[in-house]
């Protein structure tokens, strides 16, 4: 029986990593607000689909600069939402926007981009949140307690003796900051870091982003249908190796 008061640890969801030590916990005080998720302290491990969904958003916010993916899921709240996960500071993704991922799957390492302290090898986490308002940069009251996912697992002590939890930049929450996969395949990888290197972190937006590369928006439509016709084509070639 589940409990009536968390319509969510029923779903059976996969624990996003390897490892359980909670080194920030939800909704507590940071000098950007009330953190939205969990970060769990991993350093260059798998990182899981917690369930079956599609991938809407892949790629790097620029301002930090830290790499994400976030997944729109099956499953939905109880009033008919789907809920959406992110996972961010990986050092490496391994899934496309559109592409459908199974629970289990890997879709990335951990890492720690742009976590404090990378350059003396610290800050190594996954920063792990969920949202059942259909967006992709949620804020703190789009959120949903981790907990309720996995109520036994969140019972594990917690530790933050040395962690630096005022690793999010003010900008966090807008999207122009958050450069997708695919616009950074089509420029390309070097061009886009040298771009990157070229620009303070508040310089570093979706907009100047499309100015510097001549990316129109009708550019953008074009490059999303391709992207999408390339997702289909690989989840057709999924389910007929799952047969």
């Amino acid at each position: 029986m589940s409990d009536p008061d968390d319509p969510y640890g029923s779903l059976g969801w996969r624990w996003p990593t390897t490892l359980y030590t909670i080194t920030g916990d939800y909704g507590e005080s940071r000098s950007d607000g009330r953190h939205k998720g969990i970060d769990i302290g991993v350093k260059l491990k798998p990182v899981y689909a917690v369930a079956d969904g599609e991938v809407v958003a892949v790629g790097e916010y620029t301002s930090a600069p830290i790499k994400y993916v976030t997944i729109k899921h099956d499953d939905e709240d109880p009033n008919g939402n789907n809920l959406i996960t992110r996972y961010l500071h990986v050092n490496d993704y391994y899934v496309s926007k559109y592409e459908n991922v199974s629970r289990g799957e890997e879709i990335a390492e951990s890492g720690n981009t742009g976590a404090p302290g990378e350059e003396e090898d610290r800050g190594y986490h996954l920063h792990f949140d969920v949202n059942n308002e259909n967006t992709k940069t949620p804020s703190y009251s789009d959120t949903i307690n981790p907990e309720f996912f996995w109520p036994n697992v969140l019972n594990f002590a917690t530790l933050t003796a040395e962690s630096d939890h005022d690793h999010f930049d003010k900008n966090i929450d807008n999207p122009e900051y958050y450069i997708d996969q695919i616009l950074i395949d089509h420029v390309g990888q070097d061009k886009f870091y040298e771009w990157m290197n070229n620009n303070e972190p508040d310089d570093r937006t979706l907009t100047n982003f499309k100015k510097h590369f001549n990316v129109t928006d009708k550019d953008i439509k074009k490059i999303d249908k391709e992207a999408k016709e390339k997702a289909k084509e690989k989840n057709k070639k999924k389910k007929l190796k799952n047969k």
